[in-house]
């Protein structure tokens, strides 16, 4: 979404787009009230839990699109920041410049930053990204001859998400997603032939874990300026663009995917705008055709219009993160899909961002949805200034977590307050190997901690790894749900 730099709403834009002993059981927090989706899992059955950055915004106008940043700053993100994942954005442009004429030498940059991914021991979801269709129209994402406006109208606004109202950007997306009438059915062709060249290099890489289709896609024409405020809009255009457009090409691109990589996991979105300020998507069903079972992501975006126009956060008054919980709940359970937060962020002095902070992160473990924040750039919404020091969001993002589970996950999360973290889970056939917790103990533990399991009556275990922070926690079968919590001394 946002570039750094980002202009911020305002009202009148909103208007215009429209291993310590087991000890006595305390009284367990109730778990959240949740249907038995499925997870993202490793190859030993453990659930993931992922958090992590989008890398980078930057990347979006940069010499070779390229992160323009010192590749020693990966070093941090799986040790002293305890993140296992990073949204990485790639480009269309730079991947097919010319018809049918694939990239090596981008993709041959990408592996690099693959494999200082995979030495710093933090996956990748590679991300296909695009604002406003194309770098003409101000932003990033389609090739020049990729960009098919009719002659339609284009004058450059002085904000950025603006340009999306423009005749010419319109008619750009209605080509694009008009596969089955028209003349432009080869833009999805050559758009599924890229992600091909892409899977086919990356399907073994150990550091990826799979592919975002389409970053935002949009509407084109078929937007309601309406709904952008936050209101349902039944029989509107945008219902259709989910229905008969968007679900098609996601499909078409998950089909196209699996002929070249039968494992990766395919990431994919609802419509630009609107649900990521908490409102419907309408998509149909997509399916995966792996025959060992499905491997698609709900990813979503999270943005509320309302603390980006006025800068101050009410949860009083704002219903933008409760509601999003609501719908994007029942779509994945309606997809019957894992799901990850794919964007969210807002500038930490912004009046009760520190509310906001902890709002989100909760209900994401509410959830159980990992997150990628936006973004890692310096500056701006980042947890970093201009030197890589760390700014104020570091300190609601990294804390406690578990990042593998060996089991099913009931119940997890961290109370900043009391600097609890918890996890409830109960086994499953199968799985192997100890659930993993990130500690920041540094951070959140200074005067130490202790380790506390359910498993009264059974031999369990626990040690600290090396230099990553990680706690290993081992549990032998038995009556579940087990607990493990980690509480400062």
């Amino acid at each position: 979404m946002g570039a750094p730099g980002r202009a911020a709403l305002s009202l009148v834009a909103l208007l215009a787009l429209a291993g310590c002993p087991t000890a006595e059981e305390p009284p367990p927090d109730p778990p959240a009230e949740r249907d038995d989706f499925p997870h993202i899992t490793d190859d030993q059955g453990r659930v993931l839990i992922l958090h992590g950055m989008n890398f980078i915004g930057s990347s979006k106008h940069s010499e070779g699109h390229m992160p323009p940043v010192d590749e020693a700053v990966l070093d941090r993100f799986g040790g002293e920041w305890g993140f296992n994942v990073n949204r990485f954005l790639i480009f269309w442009d730079l991947l097919e410049p010319e018809p049918g004429a694939i990239n090596g030498d981008y993709l041959d940059a990408i592996e690099h930053w693959m494999d200082l991914h995979r030495d710093a021991g933090v996956l990748v979801i590679l991300d296909m990204h695009q604002d406003v269709y194309a770098e003409r129209f101000c932003c990033d994402g389609a090739p020049e001859w990729a960009i098919r406006d009719d002659g339609e109208p284009f004058e450059m606004q002085s904000q950025w998400f603006a340009n999306y109202f423009q005749p010419a950007v319109q008619r750009s997306f209605d080509n694009f997603f008009l596969y089955d009438e028209g003349d432009h059915a080869d833009l999805q062709d050559h758009y599924l032939g890229v992600w091909q060249a892409v899977a086919a290099r990356f399907a073994d890489h150990p550091a990826v874990l799979g592919y975002d289709l389409m970053n935002e896609p949009h509407p084109g024409s078929m937007v309601d300026p309406v709904e952008l405020l936050g209101e349902e809009v039944s029989g509107s255009t945008h219902i259709e663009f989910d229905e008969r457009f968007l679900q098609p090409f996601y499909q078409r691109m998950i089909d196209g995917i699996r002929e070249v990589d039968g494992d990766g996991w395919i990431f994919f979105e609802p419509r630009y705008g609107a649900p990521g300020n908490g409102v419907p998507s309408y998509m149909g069903v997509l399916t995966d055709p792996r025959p060992e079972g499905n491997r698609l992501v709900y990813a979503p975006h999270l943005y509320s219009l309302t603390f980006e126009a006025i800068h101050v956060y009410d949860p009083e008054t704002d219903p933008t993160i409760p509601r999003w919980e609501e719908y994007r709940a029942a779509e994945r359970a309606a997809q019957n899909s894992p799901m990850i937060l794919g964007e969210w962020g807002f500038d930490s002095s912004w009046e009760n961002a520190d509310q906001a902070y902890v709002d989100v992160l909760e209900m994401a473990d509410r959830v159980s949805s990992g997150w990628t924040y936006w973004s890692m750039d310096p500056g701006g919404w980042g947890m970093v200034d201009a030197d890589w020091n760390e700014k104020a969001p570091a300190d609601w993002l990294v804390h406690p977590y578990p990042q593998r589970i060996a089991g099913v996950p009931s119940s997890y999360g961290f109370d900043h307050e009391t600097r609890v973290m918890h996890v409830e889970f109960t086994e499953r056939e199968g799985v192997t190997g100890p659930t993993e917790i990130y500690l920041a103990s540094d951070r959140h533990y200074p005067d130490g901690y202790e380790v506390w399991c359910s498993a009264a009556d059974g031999d369990w275990s626990s040690f600290v790894g090396d230099p990553r922070d990680l706690l290993f926690v081992e549990i032998p079968p038995g009556a579940g749900p087990h607990r493990i919590e980690i509480r400062p001394l």
